[in-house]
């Protein structure tokens, strides 16, 4: 299937993806709180995937639209500049989270004296050596425990204009590529260095790109035929099914019967640095289910004003939150069993947090417009741009403009966050 884009249409949002980038953020920052009542809720214990993979397949779907089509319609340079950015973007917030971990812990073993706090995460490796570990932390190549997913996903956005070239050339070229480049990453163990450390990252880019160009795959047939992959009974019933037995495996910890299949692990395990299988088919099946829910389903009927769809709309900056606020409820909750009056006060207030500044966030952006609207097409008087405070121009006349629709970018910029 070749695409071409050459005037790419701009449906309006799906606010669908949002609000499962927001359940997905919520899950992850429950997960970043070991030792809490509340994970035993999240999606991790119903199945073999977790959210981490719903996530990373929800950025490819949202790529398709904020790169994809940019890319697609002529303007590759623009958009892989734009894809870079944001790995950039990604990087940078690496950073201030390595930084903020570190001084968390830090502050958690001077301040309750407790300095086993300073051989959790990862940061024993800081301890024993420190040189070679800040190398580590510059390079991205040693990562801290519940800060190592923003790397993989800055990889993948560096990766994103191959993948498009491909998907230029055929959707389904791409999707046997990735395949392909996962099925060798098992086979010969590629995965990027985790220095000092022996090993590789967590996350591995070369095994976790197909799971974004899975969303990527997604994202570009809903923008070309308004759907991603067709509803079939058939099909429905399957995920379902394997649902079912993904659930019945975790629920009665039937694990060694997988084990005991005559095949590799990457067909019957459940390793989540390679993206094991079984892991792959679950988060491709509850996509699907989901995605096919009913229209009078509340699934299926997501405003833009749904509180989850807002956390999602501003996913990085809500993801820098959750991840400080779990790393500080680590040191609170520092080897305390479960606790529900804690734990309650811990997640939802950590989770209140998110949602007060995804909804700050979104009264600030409403309030740039506002304040920007009278002003957004009006030529600027160089007599009054450069007259000092207080002193009165020369001459009072503004030359009148004319706004076109196109030079206003507020009006016609759509790129979902990916």
């Amino acid at each position: 299937m070749n695409i071409a884009v050459s005037h790419p249409a701009r449906p309006g949002r799906d606010h669908r993806v949002d609000f499962w980038r927001g359940i997905a953020l919520v899950m992850i920052f429950i997960n970043h709180v070991p030792g809490n009542l509340y994970e035993n809720f999240t999606s991790r214990n119903f199945g073999f995937s977790d959210a981490a993979e719903l996530f990373v397949f929800l950025a490819g779907f949202a790529s398709a639209y904020a790169y994809g089509r940019l890319f697609l319609a002529g303007h590759q340079l623009v958009a892989t500049l734009k894809a870079w950015r944001r790995a950039g973007v990604l990087v940078l917030v690496q950073f201030m989270l390595t930084v903020l971990a570190l001084g968390i812990f830090a502050w958690g073993a001077l301040a309750l004296g407790q300095g086993e706090l300073l051989s959790r995460i990862g940061l024993s490796q800081l301890v024993a050596a420190p040189i070679e570990t800040m190398v580590g932390f510059a390079t991205l190549s040693h990562q801290l425990g519940y800060v190592n997913i923003l790397p993989m996903y800055a990889v993948l956005l560096l990766m994103l204009p191959a993948l498009l070239v491909l998907a230029r050339i055929g959707l389904n070229l791409m999707l046997a590529v990735s395949a392909t480049v996962w099925l060798l990453a098992y086979v010969f163990e590629i995965d990027l260095p985790n220095y000092p450390l022996p090993g590789g990252w967590f996350f591995n880019p070369i095994a976790w790109q197909l799971i974004f160009a899975l969303g990527l795959y997604c994202g570009f047939q809903r923008i070309e035929r308004g759907y991603s992959v067709p509803f079939k009974p058939w099909l429905m019933a399957l995920a379902a099914g394997y649902c079912l037995i993904a659930f019945i495996t975790v629920r009665f910890s039937l694990w060694s019967w997988w084990g005991a299949l005559p095949f590799p692990v990457l067909v019957s395990g459940f390793d989540k640095t390679y993206v094991s299988l079984p892991r792959l088919l679950h988060v491709v099946a509850i996509i699907y289910i989901f995605a096919n829910a009913a229209r009078t389903s509340p699934f299926s009927t997501v405003t833009r004003d749904n509180p989850f769809a807002m956390l999602g709309r501003h996913s990085l900056p809500i993801f820098a939150t959750g991840t400080t606020l779990a790393l500080i409820c680590q040191v609170i909750k520092f080897d305390a069993e479960p606790h529900f009056l804690t734990d309650t006060l811990l997640i939802a207030g950590g989770i209140g947090v998110q949602f007060a500044m995804a909804r700050f966030l979104d009264w600030w952006a409403v309030a740039q417009k506002v304040a920007l609207g009278p002003v957004a097409g009006r030529a600027v008087d160089p007599t009054r741009a450069s007259v000092p405070l207080g002193a009165r121009p020369a001459s009072h006349a503004v030359r009148p403009s004319v706004a076109r629709s196109g030079d206003n970018p507020a009006a016609t910029r759509l790129e979902p966050a990916s």
